[in-house]
């Protein structure tokens, strides 16, 4: 896996302000509470979009703020688990997860029953 990122994002209490290469192998983000760490995965996953800069995985551009380019989470191919639970509370299970697949509901009921 290849990932480049150099990107900027502001808040009203934080700037984020990164630029990292990892060419091969695993990568862990470590760092204190606040120092950016969920933000930076978040706009990995396409979750928030940085006000400039480029994110590229595996050659793909997910994000390029000079090229217009802004792939939606659906076609990054990136997951994202949330710290906390981030599931619809008015859904079952098996409805949060058919949420997220593309297609109509036969192949909604074929996908989310396939693990009875």
């Amino acid at each position: 896996m290849t990932l480049k990122i150099d990107i900027t994002k502001k808040f009203k209490d934080f700037n984020l302000d990164i630029k990292l290469e990892s060419k091969e192998g695993w990568l862990g983000l470590l760092g204190a509470s606040g120092a950016g760490k969920s933000v930076t995965l978040k706009a990995i996953a396409g979750i928030i979009t940085p006000d400039r800069g480029t994110i590229i995985l595996n050659d793909r551009i997910l994000f390029d703020s000079e090229k217009k380019i802004n792939l939606p989470p659906q076609e990054r191919r990136v997951g994202y688990l949330f710290q906390s639970y981030a599931l619809f509370p008015h859904m079952t299970v098996e409805e949060n997860i058919a949420f997220v697949i593309k297609g109509g509901r036969a192949l909604k009921e074929k996908r989310t029953g396939e693990s009875h």
